[in-house]
């Protein structure tokens, strides 16, 4: 089958070049497009099978890339997708973004079959448009022309709401790397290191909670640390956090360790994640630490964190930050429990396999072509 994937902003995502490998593997035709004459460069990771095409690639001499600067200022991205589609005849087009859909759809007069990655929690998903008006209505429109949505989790099926085109809910998540045992992190030996993976940001990933929850019980642990990988989203929130860290008495026990090449080290080199965001698509980083071993800490009420941690089994879900004090506190004292919460936190990862996810997609594939 041909197939033509459509992402139009963050193209060296890990999961653009795991999904068109992915699906290349298979045996399909694969075609990655995208529309950037700021983002030129693109990542080595694709299978050389798999084709990249970007509809505002610099060519030719100075002046020719003059006239596609301003060609991709002024003309609508529509109108160079839909030249695209005509070279390439896909049999279906898959969107990441509600963007890729309009780029695909708005003043085309074809009938491919259209499916849409919904990456997130359907509501946080959709929500801005509904702000947008004008926009609304037109997305809502080209909305009407797809054949499914694909969601992460079961529990986000019927939940992007009345006021969008209805169509199949096909739930498939990410692919998820399973690790050989000999590459995980061995809990027998306690590093009391705790880790949490995500951009500094205050309304969905929420670290002044974690640094809430463990300054109620730091002064019990004073060997214990909590280390933070990623980039600084809002400076003015990063500061507010150090502000908190200083009042509660944790400085010493709390690290800022931005970016890292090294993620699987990461894991490896800790005993637990606590996971305090207050929602998440299917996050890969807390899935990653899952299949090295990791049990993990979040909110009883946090989508997607709720079922991707199973509550006593593969780690703890609190429900509220006295609680997840009260968590971390049981797992910091119980090697047993983090060993065996670890091993089941691997046995979970398994669905998210490529072969399973390969499966499913095959299936959706097939039904809407």
């Amino acid at each position: 089958m041909k197939l033509m994937v459509v992402k139009d902003r963050n193209i060296n995502s890990r999961f653009v070049w795991e999904f068109c490998n992915m699906l290349s593997g298979r045996g399909h035709d694969v075609t990655f497009v995208f529309d950037s004459y700021k983002q030129q460069q693109i990542t080595s990771d694709f299978l050389p099978q798999v084709k990249v095409i970007n509809l505002s690639a610099k060519k030719g001499n100075i002046l020719s890339k003059v006239y596609t600067g301003i060609k991709s200022i002024f003309q609508p991205s529509s109108f160079r997708y839909a030249q695209a589609i005509n070279a390439i005849k896909p049999d279906a087009i898959i969107c990441y973004f509600l963007k890729d859909v309009y780029n695909t759809c708005f003043l085309h007069n074809h009938n491919i079959p259209i499916i849409l990655m919904v990456h997130n929690h359907p509501p946080v998903f959709f929500g801005p448009l509904r702000h947008k008006p004008i926009r609304y209505r037109v997305y809502k429109k080209q909305l009407e022309k797809i054949s499914a949505y694909n969601l992460l989790l079961e529990s986000f099926k019927g939940s992007i709401g009345n006021d969008y085109p209805k169509h199949e809910e096909r739930v498939i998540g990410n692919i998820i790397g399973q690790i050989e045992p000999s590459a995980r992190t061995d809990l027998s030996i306690e590093k009391k290191k705790i880790v949490y993976i995500g951009r500094i940001d205050e309304k969905q990933k929420r670290h002044h909670l974690l640094f809430e929850a463990f300054g109620k019980i730091a002064k019990d642990f004073p060997d214990w640390k909590i280390e933070l990988y990623g980039g600084i989203k809002h400076p003015d929130y990063y500061n507010r956090l150090c502000e908190q860290i200083d009042k509660l008495g944790i400085k010493n026990q709390v690290e800022f360790m931005g970016f890292t090449n090294d993620i699987k080290s990461v894991y490896r080199n800790a005993d637990f994640m606590a996971w305090p965001a207050a929602y998440e698509g299917l996050s890969i980083a807390l899935a990653d630490g899952q299949a090295h071993g990791l049990p993990s800490i979040g909110f009883k009420d946090a989508p997607s964190v709720n079922e991707v941690i199973v509550d006593g089994v593969n780690g703890f879900l609190a429900k509220d930050v006295d609680d997840f004090a009260q968590k971390m506190a049981i797992l910091m004292n119980d090697k047993k429990l983090r060993i065996k919460m670890g091993a089941e936190a691997v046995k979970g990862i398994e669905r998210y396999s490529e072969k399973h996810i390969a499966d499913k997609w095959e299936q959706l594939l097939k039904d809407v072509a």
